[in-house]
C-alpha cells in the first residue's frame, strides 16, 4: 500500500544490486547448502563464476560440459579455494554436447539416474560464431545449440522440476533478441519460419545469434505460462554487454578493440554472473517468475514485443518438441 500525504514526494527504493554488482555479493550471506543446481556451459566465461559462487556458498553444483577435462579442472581450482577442513565434494562432471540430441538425452538420462533433485536449472551455454553451420542432427548451429538443445534437456527434466518444486529454470537469453528485424505483423508461421533458418542460410551471424536468443525467450516465457502453477518459476535474462567471455573471443577483432575503448561500461567475468546467480537463488525473485532481468533487476521494459507473443510461443514449442519427437521415434 502506498504512503498516506503526497505520494508524488515519497522516497523510491533503490535496488539492492545494480550493474556493478558481482555474484559473490549477490549471494552475500546464503547458505545453498542442500541446493542442488544445474549449470550448462562452465567452462569459459560468466559460466565459469556461475558455478564457482554456487559452489562456494555450499550449492551441490552439477557442470554440464561437452569438454570434461576443462571441467574437472575449473573444479579442481573451485575446490582450492574453499576454507581448510571444508568437504571438497559438492561438485558433479556430467558430459553434454548441445550440438547433438543424443548427447543431450544421455546427460539428462545420466542426471535422472543419480537420484538428486534439481533445484535450479541454469542454461548459460551458448555459442555465437561456431566453426560448423549445422549440428549433428543437421539444424543450423545457433538455433540448435542455444535453443534446441537446451529445450530438450528442459523437457526431459520437467518431472523432476516439477518434483523438486519450488524450482527455478534461469534462461540466458541476451539484449540481442531485439535485433531480429522479424516484423511482428507477419503470421505466426513466417515469424517462426525466420526463427529456424535453413541450415544452408547465408543470414550474418550476428543475425542467427539474435535469433536464437529470441528463442530462448520465447521459450522461457512459454515454460513460466505452462509450468508456474506446478512450482517451476522460470526467469529469462540478459547477463550484460561485451563481457570477456567465450562468446566475445569470438566476435573478432574489431568488437576486441571495441572492448578495449568500452572496458569502463563493461563488466568482468563476476559481475557478468551476478544475474545468472541472482535469478537462481536470490529470495528477492522467489516468486517472481515471467520477467525479463538486466543487472539483477526487472527489466521488462527492454524486452522485445516479439517475445511476448503467446502465439509465437506456442508454435515455436510444438515445433521443438516435433523435432525431438523426431529424433527420439528415429532411435526406436
Amino acid at each position: 500500500m502506498l504512503p498516506s500525504g503526497d505520494d508524488s514526494t515519497a522516497p523510491v527504493a533503490p535496488h539492492r544490486f545494480h550493474s556493478r554488482t558481482n555474484a559473490l555479493e549477490v549471494v552475500d550471506g546464503l547458505d545453498l547448502t542442500g541446493q542442488t543446481i544445474l549449470v550448462t556451459g562452465t567452462t569459459s566465461g560468466i559460466g565459469i563464476e556461475t558455478a564457482r559462487t554456487l559452489a562456494i556458498k555450499g550449492a551441490h553444483v552439477v557442470m554440464a560440459n561437452r569438454n570434461i577435462i576443462q571441467s574437472e579442472q575449473l573444479r579442481d581450482k573451485i575446490y582450492a579455494e574453499y576454507p581448510e577442513g571444508k568437504a571438497k565434494d559438492n561438485v558433479d562432471l556430467i558430459h553434454m554436447d548441445l550440438s547433438s540430441l543424443q548427447s543431450v538425452q544421455a546427460a539428462a538420462k545420466e542426471f535422472l539416474s543419480k537420484g538428486w533433485p534439481l533445484n535450479v536449472l541454469i542454461l548459460n551455454a551458448g555459442v555465437y560464431s561456431p566453426p560448423t553451420k549445422t549440428t549433428i542432427d543437421g539444424y543450423e548451429t545457433a538455433f540448435g545449440v542455444n535453443h534446441l538443445g537446451h529445450f530438450y534437456l528442459t523437457y526431459l527434466l520437467l518431472d523432476k522440476l516439477r518434483e523438486s518444486a519450488p524450482s527455478r529454470v534461469v534462461v540466458v537469453s541476451s539484449a540481442a533478441h531485439i535485433i531480429t528485424r522479424i516484423n511482428q505483423a507477419l503470421p505466426t508461421e513466417e515469424k517462426l519460419n525466420k526463427l529456424i533458418p535453413e541450415p544452408s542460410t547465408n543470414e550474418f551471424t550476428l543475425t542467427l545469434y539474435a535469433y536464437s536468443k529470441l528463442c530462448n525467450a520465447l521459450f522461457g516465457l512459454k515454460l513460466h505460462r505452462d509450468e508456474s502453477a506446478s512450482g517451476i518459476h522460470t526467469y529469462v535474462l540478459h547477463p550484460g554487454t561485451f563481457i570477456s567471455t567465450g562468446l566475445a573471443r569470438s566476435y573478432g577483432a574489431i568488437t576486441k578493440i571495441q572492448q578495449f575503448l568500452s572496458k569502463p561500461f563493461v563488466k568482468t567475468l563476476q559481475q557478468g554472473a551476478a544475474t545468472n546467480v541472482y535469478c537462481a537463488v536470490s529470495p528477492d525473485v522467489e516468486n517472481d517468475s515471467d520477467h525479463y532481468y538486466e543487472s539483477c533487476y526487472n527489466a521488462d521494459e527492454n524486452l522485445h514485443a516479439l517475445a511476448k507473443d503467446e502465439a509465437l510461443q506456442d508454435a515455436l514449442w510444438e515445433k521443438s518438441l516435433e523435432f525431438v519427437k523426431k529424433f527420439e521415434d528415429s532411435r526406436v
